[in-house]
Formats: structure tokens, C-alpha cells, sequence
């Protein structure tokens, strides 16, 4: 894959919360398409009625974990990489994806041509390596009316969502793929890229995944995710003792234990505590009076399942909370 190939799912990002710092800049300009040496920013598009965090750290996504069920379809290996506005690679970051069966249904969901409701299949989070990648397997997405085939997902690092956005296929793909012994029942998507109401045109600008065959009657898929503000060092600027605050705990992902620090510039009245993604305690790490400074607490999660855990600071008025991975 070269320069201009690598960097054709980056996006520009059309919401302000998105561009923390003057990042309109590109690797490819608009005018014809000389190269720079900065990056695209994934736009934000919604979540859809879809979405729920179904906690899953896995690679494979096409099996309900409960009922054990696989839905099969055409195989796809989706393989992400997530930049910063500098384009350099981002490790540990959360990549949440979810998509649709061969029979355009979402698990979880009443929705038209059926109920899935406590299923999970097509749903699936993955930690990128120090490269900044990650990949899924999972079935090549179906379609349902009013869309063109697509993936959602979401980015989070250290507590944060950077983007929420969707990916589509190219339309040729999609239509070799629906006249497939799996799919030709339902016909070829009459939704094309186009028609899209979130996509609007037949290559989508910075939200198409490249996808070429794998030689085995499967496909291969790469996109590239762009966010801004990521970096540790933006935000030690806030860490200053005159402030309250709560740091991103570390290591996160964690296997048992991992650190939290915090600050209080005054001496206060301190609670600690974590939750599960229910809401239910699972742990207290401080409470009562303490004094002005930084302070750490360990959270050992050793008799925990893996899955994400909230820790919520309060003192006096302030609060805050981070979102923690164990991976087991």
C-alpha cells in the first residue's frame, strides 16, 4: 500500500469539538492532490439507533456469545489503523465496532425482519498495538433499507470518545458480494454509496474502506482513523497542583492492578470509587479527609472479569471519572 493509499480513509472533521487545535490540515490537498505532511481527521457521523457496549474484547466478532450461534457470511478481515493529526501511529487505543448480519440485522435490537434482543454478534473491541493496528474478523455486512453497507465504530482513549463516525464499501464490491450464494436471496442493495443519506457519494470521502479479495472467497479491508488532541503530553498542561483533577489511570489496559492519581489543591472530603458497567460497586479506594497534593490509589481487579470499569473521583463539588480496561 503506498503514502496516498495509507491515508485515504483520514478525514476533516466538520465538528468543532473534534479540532481541539488548528488541525485543518491534510495529507492530500484538495487541489490536485499534492501531498503534505500532515494528516486528515476522521469525521464525526452519528451512532445510529443501534449502538450498546456489549464489553466484548475479542478479534472474531461473528458469534453470539451466549447462545454460541455463528453468523456466517462472505469473510471479512477488517484491519484498522488510528493516527493522530500528525499522523503518527496511536497505540492502546479502544476501537468499538458493530455492524450488521448478511441479513442486514444488529444484534441486541427489536427491529424490522426480526427480534435479536440479548444477542451480540457483529459487535467486538480491540486495543491497537504500538504500531497503532488492529484488525476483526467478522462476515461481510448485509444490507437493510435506507442504507448503504456499513460499519460504525467508535475510538475512546483514556475516558475519552474522539470519534464516533461510519465506513462504507465500494458499491462494485457490494454488488459482487450480494449475488453470492449467501446473500442473493435479499437481491443487490437498492441503497447505493450515493443514495446514502450519511454517505451522499459513490466514494465517500475519507469513510470508504479499500477492500480487495483475500483469494479464498473472502475479502480483506484496511481503514485508517484519524483524531486529534490524543497525546499524553497535550494534556499534563492540566495536571497543575492549584487544581483538582483525576489522570487517566496506567497502565489501562490493566492486568491485575493499575494506578490511579489524583490532586486536590486544597484539603478535602475524598470519595474513591469504582463501578462496574451496571453501576455497581466494585470497589472503594478512598474516602474521608485528605489533605492538599497528589495522591495515588491502586486498583487490584484480580477477582473481576475483564470488561471496562468506571472510577469516579469526588471532592467537595468537583467530580470526574475515567473508564478503565482489564484484560484478563
Amino acid at each position: 500500500m503506498n503514502r496516498r493509499q495509507f491515508f485515504k480513509g483520514l478525514g476533516v472533521a466538520g465538528v468543532s469539538s473534534l479540532l481541539p487545535l488548528p488541525v485543518m490540515r491534510t495529507v492530500l490537498a484538495k487541489s490536485g492532490g499534492r501531498e503534505t505532511d500532515t494528516c486528515w481527521l476522521t469525521p464525526q457521523e452519528t451512532a445510529g439507533p443501534f449502538y450498546f457496549n456489549a464489553n466484548l474484547i475479542r478479534e472474531d466478532i461473528r458469534t453470539d456469545v451466549d447462545t454460541g450461534v455463528y453468523h456466517d457470511g462472505l469473510p471479512l478481515r477488517m484491519n484498522i489503523s488510528v493516527v493522530d493529526e500528525d499522523c503518527t501511529p496511536i497505540p492502546d487505543v479502544i476501537v468499538d465496532v458493530w455492524h450488521a448480519d448478511k441479513d442486514g440485522l444488529y444484534s441486541g435490537y427489536v427491529q424490522q425482519g426480526g427480534s435479536t434482543v440479548g444477542q451480540d454478534f457483529m459487535r467486538g473491541i480491540q486495543l491497537t498495538d504500538s504500531a497503532g493496528n488492529c484488525s476483526f474478523i467478522t462476515s461481510y455486512p448485509g444490507w437493510y433499507p435506507g442504507r448503504a453497507n456499513h460499519v460504525h465504530f467508535k475510538v475512546r482513549l483514556d475516558s475519552t470518545t474522539y470519534v464516533t463516525s461510519q465506513f462504507a464499501f465500494p458499491d462494485a464490491v457490494n454488488d459482487e458480494v450480494h449475488v453470492t450464494p449467501l446473500y442473493a436471496a435479499r437481491g443487490v442493495n437498492p441503497t447505493t454509496n450515493s443514495l446514502d443519506s450519511i454517505f451522499q457519494s459513490p466514494e465517500p470521502e475519507h469513510e470508504l474502506m479499500d477492500v480487495v479479495s483475500d483469494g479464498e472467497g473472502g475479502y480483506t479491508g484496511s481503514y485508517t482513523i484519524g483524531i486529534a488532541g490524543a497525546t499524553s503530553v497535550r494534556r499534563e498542561a492540566e495536571y497543575t497542583p492549584d487544581r483538582f483533577w483525576l489522570k487517566p489511570n496506567y497502565p489501562n489496559p490493566f492486568n491485575p492492578s493499575t494506578t490511579l492519581v489524583f490532586n486536590l489543591p486544597t484539603s478535602s472530603t475524598v470519595r474513591l470509587v469504582v463501578f462496574d458497567l451496571a453501576g455497581r460497586e466494585v470497589a472503594r479506594l478512598a474516602e474521608g479527609q485528605l489533605p492538599a497534593g497528589e495522591h495515588r490509589r491502586t486498583f487490584d481487579g484480580s477477582g473481576l472479569p475483564s470488561g471496562f470499569y468506571f472510577c469516579k473521583l469526588v471532592a467537595g463539588t468537583f467530580s470526574d471519572m475515567q473508564e478503565m480496561l482489564l484484560v484478563k
